[in-house]
């Protein structure tokens, strides 16, 4: 059985970590087969005994099947696998419930006492997705400023350690938006907005608002695609919530 189909069974058994591991595999299937258990857990910042853990809450009966099971997945037919439409619904499935799960009320506290609100996006459609992140909060009267690394220095010297600056990156291993956060005189309360795994952006952040997604290879493009759909529905989940939170504290 593939990978998504017994992770998507056994949902309601994975923790934050299991997901992580699970998005790591998905993401680059090559690498997780080159290397072994304890450089894996080493990557992402686990033990390995919570790489075994996971393969048994899938219903393997550890990590030699579990990589038996990724082995043969990525040695089958090499063509489109029309499978992938299945998993991507499942990735969407994923972020939803996370997103349902997580508990966001210290970001929202910080939002309500902030001077400023920024957003920086690497990508095209990562500045699509800070644009909608702006409208949305335009509705409940919260001014959003987008912003960028090629920003002139006395406009960012303004940013303050009260303002809380989104940033969307799908990786959270994009050089130009490191480097942006590393220079800035004073650090601001960081949200990020990145795929589920142990990046820079994320560890860096104070609240990191994680999605669930895999890159979908097209053999005969050779072309690599990762669905990111799943940054909208990460903004209209926030701008839920934050809704929810505000009607609650009246």
């Amino acid at each position: 059985m593939i990978l998504t189909d017994l992770v998507s069974e056994n949902y309601d058994k994975l923790s934050k970590n299991d997901l992580k591991i699970y998005s790591y595999i998905m993401l680059d299937k090559d690498k997780f087969l080159s290397i072994n258990i304890k450089e894996l857990a080493d990557i992402l910042g686990l033990v390995p005994s919570s790489i075994v853990s996971f393969a048994k809450k899938i219903g393997l009966d550890g990590y030699s099947e579990l990589r038996y099971i990724v082995k043969w997945s990525n040695t089958s037919d090499s063509k489109f696998d029309d499978n992938e439409i299945e998993y991507t619904k499942n990735d969407l499935l994923l972020t939803m419930t996370m997103m349902i799960s997580l508990n966001l009320e210290n970001l929202f506290e910080d939002l309500n006492n902030a001077k400023h609100i920024y957003v920086i996006a690497s990508g095209y459609t990562q500045k699509n997705a800070a644009d909608e992140l702006k409208r949305n909060f335009l509705t409940v009267d919260k001014m959003v400023y987008v912003i960028d690394n090629a920003m002139p220095d006395i406009l960012l010297d303004k940013i303050t350690r009260n303002d809380v600056v989104f940033a969307f990156t799908l990786s959270g291993e994009n050089n130009d938006m490191i480097n942006f956060f590393n220079n800035l005189k004073i650090k601001p309360i960081l949200a990020s907005i990145t795929k589920l795994s142990n990046n820079t952006i994320a560890k860096m952040s104070d609240y990191n608002i994680p999605f669930v997604t895999h890159e979908v290879f097209e053999y005969e493009s050779r072309t690599n695609i990762s669905p990111i759909s799943q940054f909208y529905v990460v903004i209209d989940f926030i701008i839920l919530k934050y809704l929810s939170y505000n009607e609650k504290r009246k």
